[in-house]
């Protein structure tokens, strides 16, 4: 997984451990000339990664930590330290968007999010976590958002709320 920061950065998440022969812990930067890690890093493989209008880097995975603090596998780097958001997600997370209004959409092979109920997908809000009405009955491996607002979701999933969807849907939410 990789984003490109507000500052011009690379930001990278993955299987490795190290960047640049430096420790790295699953998530990177790489500032045009050198590798830095992103404190501690979190505690295994990332997936995805994505920033918000703010600044914020947002890396989804299967971990349960980041920079030492006790995450569910999504955590929020803030520029120095690695926070959570909320009790994150019971499952990992394959894919993250964010939209317009700065709203976090998760997808992956949760089914609880923010210790509530939510079938592979869900949104962040800044605060809590939401499910996106009955969700999906597998897993998510994509998101995006369009202009609009509207986000998307890519998997390997054939229902979207309740209704017929061949591994795509437009989700509401």
């Amino acid at each position: 997984a990789s984003t490109v920061g507000t500052n011009g950065n690379l930001y990278v998440g993955g299987t490795f451990t190290e960047a640049g022969g430096q420790w790295a812990g699953y998530v990177a930067k790489w500032n045009g000339a050198n590798w830095s890690a992103l404190s501690a890093g979190v505690g295994g493989m990332v997936y995805a990664i994505a920033f918000d209008a703010s600044g914020y880097l947002y890396a989804g995975g299967r971990f349960t930590e980041a920079g030492w603090t006790s995450v569910g596998s999504i955590a929020k780097w803030n520029g120095k330290t690695w926070g959570a958001l909320g009790a994150g997600l019971n499952n990992a997370a394959r894919a993250l968007a964010v939209d317009r209004n700065g709203n976090l959409y998760a997808g992956g092979a949760f089914t609880v999010a923010g210790g509530q109920p939510a079938n592979y997908i869900a949104r962040w809000n800044g605060t809590d976590w939401n499910a996106l009405g009955a969700g999906l009955n597998n897993p998510v491996l994509a998101l995006a958002t369009d202009a609009n607002g509207d986000l998307y979701a890519g998997g390997s999933f054939t229902t979207a709320g309740g209704n017929p969807a061949s591994y795509i849907a437009k989700c509401i939410p």
